[in-house]
């Protein structure tokens, strides 16, 4: 079939916006790994955004959560920075699941690898506030999840997994949650999708 200069203008537009949205992909999948995971929430109407997106720097000298507004769009705007009252490692850590957000939007939850710890957030509007730091149970926390009340922690320094109870903000551990996970490289902790069920990957 004969192509004429129309349908190869096509084409090469066509390909040539592939290959855009490919490098978008990849530049974002590296901040994720960079900065140690990417967490999104849905904003209430009086914001005027379609919703919050935020990540950690894991900086070594203090950790903070960089929060940027989302548009219909999906365009981002800085929307503030947020320490963590923590440390970061202040390099990658492999994960992306180092800032969760809770089911309903509320709460905000990161890892704070440098000090061992975890910090909670409440969501208010685009604003962030600090309600708790608590150890994490381990050593270098690198992945976190939640889910209703549950919120469990991955230490990738010892190997384990911890659970906490989230109650207003307040973190608690979960007595007996501590599990050792056999694999020797653990990289992400999520809960399944019913929220009965823990999944860990490995590198």
């Amino acid at each position: 079939m004969r192509c004429t200069p129309e349908t190869e203008a096509k084409r090469n537009g066509r390909t040539t916006m592939a290959r855009i949205l490919t490098r978008i992909l990849a530049y974002a999948a590296l901040a994720a790994l960079i900065f140690g995971g990417i967490a999104t929430a849905p904003a209430a109407a009086a914001s005027g955004s379609a919703g919050n997106v935020y990540t950690e720097t894991n900086a070594a000298s203090g950790n903070a959560i960089l929060a940027y507004a989302r548009s219909a769009s999906g365009a981002l705007s800085w929307s503030g920075t947020y320490p963590t009252g923590g440390l970061g490692s202040g390099s990658g850590l492999g994960s992306q699941g180092a800032v969760t957000v809770s089911d309903n939007g509320a709460w905000l939850y990161a890892v704070n690898a440098g000090s061992n710890d975890v910090s909670a957030f409440a969501i208010e509007g685009d604003a962030l506030t600090l309600t708790d730091r608590v150890a994490s149970g381990g050593t270098q926390p690198i992945s976190i999840t939640a889910n209703g009340g549950l919120v469990y922690v991955l230490n990738a320094g010892t190997r384990t997994i911890s659970g906490f109870s989230s109650v207003n903000g307040a973190l608690t551990p979960v007595a007996g949650s501590t599990q050792t996970l056999l694999g020797s490289a653990p990289a992400q902790v999520q809960f399944a999708p019913s929220g009965n069920a823990l999944v860990v990957t490995d590198k």
